[in-house]
């Protein structure tokens, strides 16, 4: 009877090695800082590897692992996707740096808190070989013409070859890239995804609670699920406050340190924060907010607190993002992929052709060294539609600028498929390819998975205007700005077509007011449309001359342009009127 074949494809970790994988992962220094990354870790494959994976339940994990009392319920406390989401971050840092060789690897899918495990790719030939190798000392055994052995013992190792190159996809991966890039990326690159970590202290509590107010469990689990919704920056939470006397000595490796206290009196509760920089050494933010309320309370809330943080922290024109900016860009301290995203993000706030080249060929650079830089090809996307929506002169062999916007989004989401950006980015291009109905959708994903993001919200507001529904745009952008942000100067030109088209003239020209004189056109065109609605025909004057020196087809064919930006009809036409009265020539 002849021999077996080799089980190649059957190629999956044993038990034992996984348990020796898992604990080689728990004893390094990435987890080292975190027993409780560790203990949720070891939790979720002991059940998997026993079998008993039907008992990893986010309540589960909630009061077997993480504490909880018996009342614990996830729907109302999110501390499991945010440790969960660390411990995702954790393993990712983990296998980028220190386990960047092994052959076993641990993942935890989005979406899932059962594990996976895989052996890496390159253990995968030697384990084929040596099969091929023990099957062609079989083949000896076996009385054949020479030529013949030859020849079987080729189709063998022919077999295994497609064995191997038919095996799943996600064999074939990494946890956030091709090995090849992995291999790219360590080479070049620092280990991680490059974005600053901040550091949350728990909330220091004085006084007593009183029922039916803010908890400190609550408030906290609030704010570090919120900062993890959010793609620039890394999350990590201390075990405990870090005594003064200490110093920046005792922390763990991070960037920032969020710290917060919570004050109970008569029957009120008063959150201060302050944000300080490890570098520096110094308290770099602080804010105080009185008389919180619990979620559904009147006044200040504790959702309100928290969306507060996230804006004034967190966004592109953030204190984080601000100071990075200024310190980074300016002498190329940090990791060169966090640069290209301040770099990014800064070409956005004006219209420069030379800050959109260079962010532009920083993003293109670093997403080709580092396939997994999924906010890379988000920002990319975005810089990619600008070139589209600006009308930015083409490089040679580019192709037609929202295909290539659309293939970076489609990227991003396929790396991160639950960061709100990629979605954001998805929503802008596939607006601007007139794909409404799955701009829309995309949308609204982008809202579902980052309710804190309120300069996505306006975005998603500003699309809805455009597209004529007026009355749900004009409540999107009225919630974003609640928060007391500051506005992008793309939100105020949503709010003003959104205002003049609605007939309220002296809204419309209050927005006009705060949308800057740089050189987006139809920004411009807000301009020249207030100062008619004004009476002031001499500036109305003065806005044409700049929107011809800036766009000049803006002038000649003012229906064109304004149809290539905005899908609505009635829109456009109402705009155009608005032109042809103030005087300009393609107007009527």
């Amino acid at each position: 009877m002849p021999p077996e074949m080799p089980d190649i494809v059957g190629n999956a970790p044993a038990p034992a090695e996984i348990r020796a994988a898992l604990e080689r992962v728990i004893a390094s220094e990435a987890f080292s800082r975190s027993p409780q990354l560790g203990a949720f870790l070891r939790f979720v494959a002991d059940a998997t590897l026993s079998g008993k994976s039907d008992r990893i339940k986010a309540y589960t994990i909630g009061v077997e692992v993480l504490r909880r009392d018996a009342n614990f319920d996830p729907q109302l406390d999110p501390i499991v996707r945010v440790e969960a989401t660390r411990l995702r971050r954790t393993i990712e840092r983990y296998y980028a740096g220190a386990g960047q060789d092994d052959d076993i690897v641990i993942d935890l899918p989005r979406g899932s808190y059962v594990p996976t495990f895989r052996r890496r790719e390159s253990a995968i030939p030697a384990a084929a070989t040596i099969g091929v190798t023990q099957w062609k000392a079989r083949l000896g055994g076996i009385p054949m013409p020479a030529v013949l052995t030859g020849i079987v013992a080729a189709a063998v190792i022919v077999i295994a070859a497609i064995a191997y190159m038919s095996r799943p996809l996600d064999v074939m991966i990494t946890g956030t890239a091709t090995r090849a890039g992995a291999s790219r990326q360590s080479a070049a690159l620092p280990p991680g995804n490059g974005m600053p970590v901040v550091i949350i202290e728990p909330i220091r509590v004085i006084g007593t609670p009183p029922q039916h107010t803010v908890t400190v469990d609550r408030l906290q689990a609030k704010i570090g699920d919120a900062f993890s919704r959010f793609d620039t920056i890394n999350v990590s939470l201390a075990a405990a406050p870090i005594p003064a006397s200490e110093g920046v000595a005792a922390l763990p490796r991070g960037d920032y340190v969020l710290s917060g206290a919570i004050e109970y009196a008569d029957a009120a509760a008063t959150v201060w924060f302050t944000l300080s920089s490890i570098a520096e050494n110094k308290v770099v933010w602080s804010s105080t907010f009185e008389r919180v309320q619990p979620s559904g309370g009147q006044g200040l809330t504790e959702d309100s607190v928290v969306i507060a943080l996230t804006n004034s922290l967190l966004q592109s024109y953030g204190v984080i993002r601000a100071r990075d900016r200024a310190n980074q860009l300016a002498s190329n301290a940090g990791d060169p992929r966090y640069r290209c995203v301040l770099q990014a993000a800064d070409s956005m706030r004006t219209a420069d052709l030379q800050s959109h080249e260079l962010a532009r060929a920083c993003l293109e650079h670093f997403t080709a060294l580092d396939p997994s830089f999924a906010v890379g090809f988000a920002f990319l996307a975005m810089i990619y539609n600008r070139e589209f929506q600006l009308e930015y002169p083409a490089h040679s062999g580019d192709g037609p600028p929202l295909d290539r916007a659309l293939k970076a989004a489609r990227q991003s989401i396929a790396l991160n498929p639950e960061d709100s950006r990629g979605y954001l980015a998805l929503l802008i291009v596939q607006f601007n390819r007139r794909e409404l109905s799955a701009a829309f959708s995309a949308g609204k994903r982008s809202v579902a998975l980052n309710r804190y993001d309120m300069l996505a919200l306006g975005e998603y507001g500003g699309r809805l205007i455009l597209a004529g529904k007026i009355e749900q745009g004009m409540a999107a952008l009225q919630e974003a700005g609640a928060a007391e942000t500051s506005r992008p100067a793309w939100h105020h030109i949503y709010l003003f077509i959104g205002s003049y088209v609605a007939g309220d003239m002296a809204e419309a020209i209050r927005h006009a007011g705060d949308i800057p004189n740089d050189n987006v056109a139809l920004g411009q065109v807000a301009q020249v449309l207030a100062a008619q609605a004004a009476g002031k025909p001499d500036e109305a004057r003065k806005a044409i001359d700049r929107l011809n020196a800036i766009a000049p087809a803006w002038v000649s064919s003012p229906r064109q342009e304004l149809a290539r930006l905005i899908p609505d009809r009635t829109i456009v036409e109402r705009l155009a009127k608005g032109l042809a009265a103030a005087g300009v020539p393609g107007g009527s």
